[in-house]
Order: structure tokens, then sequence, then C-alpha cells
């Protein structure tokens, strides 16, 4: 009786390429989850802050649990907080002069990257609003190794910028959406835009 064949390994499926395939939908997942967290946030920028909190310059928000967080920092004075549209510790809905801010804690399956989550955020923006247009977005990077991306987006009469931060490990990331409306002050959108710009990750790598 002859010996049967040796099995092989089909060529075009190596150990690398199964990782690859296997990053490459941990970072589909990713995007979906920014995606749905997009879509569940846009309310925070579009509603009426019935139960505003007056919340001082300098004051520190704390998103994430554990030791993950990021730290957004309220720049300027005269942001009120809107507690029903508000998660502490997940999101955070700001409002001032004519201007709205949503910032959110969004938990990822696998490393993210900022090229693949804006990417998908463009390709689905329309979910949340479809009337809204999120613009090609640059790289941005941060202090102690953060990165991420950001653009223009418009939306319901309103005019602003959508940013995307990852830190040091890739493991979450944070959105932080601004809006403002026509004859929003020019002030408060430099103090929302310094916001979102400013994000901090006090775990990051020194």
């Amino acid at each position: 009786m002859e010996p049967a064949p040796a099995t092989r390994r089909p060529a075009e499926d190596p150990p690398r390429a199964g990782r690859s395939r296997r990053r490459t939908r941990r970072a589909v997942l990713g995007v979906v989850l920014v995606i749905a967290a997009l879509t569940v946030g846009w309310p925070l920028i579009g509603g009426v802050l019935g139960d505003r909190e007056r919340v001082p310059a300098g004051t520190a928000l704390v998103l994430g649990p554990d030791d993950e967080v990021a730290v957004l920092r309220v720049t300027g004075h005269g942001w009120a907080l809107s507690k029903s549209s508000s998660d502490p510790d997940m999101s955070y809905g700001l409002s001032r002069d004519g201007v709205d801010l949503a910032a959110r804690y969004v938990p990822l399956t696998g490393t993210g990257d900022p090229g693949a989550l804006w990417g998908g955020l463009r390709k689905v923006q329309s979910v949340a609003d479809s009337g809204s247009r999120l613009g090609a977005g640059s790289r941005i990077s941060g202090a102690r190794g953060a990165i991420g991306r950001s653009g223009s987006l418009t939306g319901g009469g309103r005019a602003g910028s959508a940013t995307v931060w990852l830190p040091p490990g890739r493991g979450y990331a944070v959105e932080i959406v601004v809006l403002a409306r026509p004859g929003a002050m020019p002030g408060a959108v430099a103090d929302a835009t310094a916001m979102a710009r400013g994000l901090t990750f006090p775990q990051g790598t020194p």
C-alpha cells in the first residue's frame, strides 16, 4: 500500500497571512464600534440642553474605565454640561454660545488605526445624519505618544470638526465632535477646538 500523500498547507494561507486577516477583522470591528458611537452620540449635540450644569474652566472630565482613561480639560469660561446627555466616564455633552461639543469613549476589539477608523467614518457617516459631511481629515499627534485624525464636519446647518484619538496602546478610541450654529461666538469655537485637540492620556508613554 502506498503511503498517503503529505498534506500541504495552501500557499495562499501561510500563518502570517492568517494573522494579517485577523488583524484586519479586528480593525473593521473597531471601525464599526466607533461608527456606532458616532450614531448614538449624535443626539448629544443635537438636542436642547435643559439640564445644564456650569463647569468651571480647567475642570478635568475623565473618559474611560479604571486605568484606561483620557482627560478632556474644559477650556474657557461659560461651558455648561448636560447631565442627561452625559454618562460619567463614557461620554460628555457640553455647550456654550452656540457651540456644542460631544466626547465619547469607545472600546475597541483590537488595535485601532487612525486611518482605518476615519475611513470607516467617512463611508457610513450618513447613518448618523444623512445630511452630514465629513472631510478627508489629517493625521494629528498628541503628548505621550497619542495619535489620531481630525477633519471638518458639517450637518444640520452647523459646521465644525470631528476628531478621533487613539492612546499609545490603541486599545480604545475617543471621539470628539464639535458643531457650531450660524453666528456662534468665535471664542467658543476656538475653545472647543482646543479641547478636542488637547485631549490627554495620563497612562501614555512618557
